[in-house]
């Protein structure tokens, strides 16, 4: 009787440790699946369903720059943009619409580009060199060269590429005869859309160069 006794006990205990090993397989195996899931979407990435090009992966997102915006970053001497929560922000509005005015007056015109680029068309060799005569022809006049994206891509990688573009229009315009010296740099990014929705009749109007006329210091 007690050898019976012992037999069955060795067996219950068997058994229960299998159904141990058994449950710990499940968790493991189910907590793998979470893990690839996660890297996934990662993987994906975007807001809003816009790739997120942070980091170049086969994704198909942005792809101009050489190198990640960690990298490759804003060169010296660039602006970036700021967001100023403080009573400064009334007093920057004040100044970017005077200078919008002034340059609207002197009829500068943007030259815009393609998607992830900052190769300047034969239409924005036009643009340009109009507006270089106008700069040549107000010698006294400092201007600002704004880099400017559309909403695609993360931040770091636009102010990147917008910077890229503010200076291929600089570089143009110094080709034609206007004094470097005259001309600084500014990029926005993706910060300063001219127009707000979400199709690519719009990003065509944000991937834009921007003369601006500077009216403050």
């Amino acid at each position: 009787m007690n050898k019976t006794m012992c037999t069955y006990a060795v067996a219950l205990v068997a058994s229960m440790a299998l159904i141990g090993l058994s449950g710990c397989s499940k968790k493991s195996v189910q907590s793998g699946g979470d893990s690839q899931s996660t890297q996934g979407a990662a993987k994906g990435g975007g807001v809003g369903g816009y790739p997120d090009t942070g980091v170049q992966s086969g994704g198909g997102g942005l792809r101009g720059l050489d190198k990640n915006p960690s990298e490759e970053r804003v060169g010296s001497g660039t602006m970036l943009a700021k967001v100023d929560p403080s009573s400064n922000a009334g007093r920057q509005l004040d100044e970017i619409r005077a200078e919008q005015a002034a340059s609207a007056a002197a009829g500068l015109r943007d030259v815009f580009f393609a998607y992830d680029s900052w190769t300047i068309s034969e239409e924005g060799r036009q643009a340009l060199s109009r507006d270089a005569e106008w700069i040549k022809s107000n010698p006294n006049v400092s201007l600002k060269v704004e880099g400017h994206c559309d909403e695609r891509g993360t931040s770091a990688y636009n102010l990147v590429l917008g910077e890229k573009r503010a200076k291929a229009a600089r570089n143009y315009l110094v080709e034609l005869g206007v004094g470097a010296n005259r001309l600084s740099v500014v990029s926005y990014g993706k910060e300063r859309p001219t127009c707000t929705e979400h199709a690519e009749s719009c990003y065509q109007q944000n991937r834009r160069g921007h003369i601006v006329v500077k009216t403050g210091k």
